[in-house]
């Protein structure tokens, strides 16, 4: 294995290691009930990364064909909570640099050095936005976990105060103030030079009026497909069971608009 494999191996084990630590303090705050998800939580989850990645690899193919017919002749790739680069390391595996320019959009400024070393170091054309997605031009705040608890790249980093209700209260957490842009305006933008678009969408509890917004302003009708991760079980309860609801309103959405829908993990 190489050095660069090793790393992103290492890395996707230490996200792994974190999310089931998170799960575990997640049901320790809400009781035994929730005590028989984490185990059926872990063990399917190499099984259903397993079946994504197939997917995803079905999904390229079909993408790249599209590309080949098509008047733009390039697909654009956006990873939108690069955090350091993880996704990319998976995705550009079958969205491959032949025919996909990428986006890498990351508002944690811990992470961009690993980026712009990625961008350095790889001859696709990628672009960084080193802001929040969002709903509209501006400023917000980046919420993070409690300074005892905080890491310098922290996935679980949000612009939504209830992200990790369940793990700690945000008026505890450490936060910056950070720039925001509306996803669907960018998306909007980009499709007029591309064939296809692709995103994946990573944002920690503020996905749901992203793609709210989204659906409302027609803009998720110019992708081609989506790779989105839901947060709701890291919510307190009463807000779990309402993002559920979301969750299901904006899948058959997307779906009955004819784009591939895939959840993430």
């Amino acid at each position: 294995m190489t050095n660069a494999a090793m790393g992103t191996a290492g890395r996707l084990s230490a996200r792994h290691s974190a999310r089931l630590q998170q799960s575990a303090d997640v049901l320790q705050d809400e009781g035994t009930l929730r005590l028989l998800e984490l185990p059926a939580l872990s063990l399917s989850s190499p099984v259903r990364s397993t079946r994504v990645r197939i997917a995803v690899s079905a999904d390229a193919k079909r993408a790249i064909a599209k590309i080949k017919s098509g008047s733009c002749g390039r697909g654009l790739f956006i990873d939108c909570g690069s955090n350091v680069g993880q996704g990319y390391s998976v995705f550009s595996r079958y969205y491959t640099e032949e025919y996909f320019d990428f986006i890498m959009i990351e508002p944690n400024k811990s992470c961009l050095p690993y980026l712009q070393a990625l961008q350095a170091s790889s001859s696709a054309n990628i672009e960084i936005i080193g802001k929040a997605a969002s709903v509209r031009e501006g400023f917000t705040t980046l919420f993070g976990p409690p300074s005892d608890r905080r890491q310098p790249t922290y996935e679980r980093r949000s612009i939504v105060p209830e992200h990790n209700s369940s793990l700690y209260d945000a008026r505890d957490a450490d936060s910056d103030v950070v720039e925001t842009f509306s996803l669907s305006n960018l998306i909007m933008a980009k499709k007029a030079l591309y064939d296809v678009v692709i995103l994946k969408l990573d944002v920690d509890g503020s996905e749901y009026q992203i793609l709210f917004d989204m659906i409302n302003t027609g803009a998720h009708r110019e992708l081609y497909a989506t790779y989105i991760e839901f947060h709701s079980f890291y919510m307190k309860r009463l807000e779990r069971e309402i993002k559920v609801m979301a969750e299901s309103n904006i899948r058959k959405t997307i779906e009955s608009d004819g784009i591939l829908f895939r959840e993430w993990i």
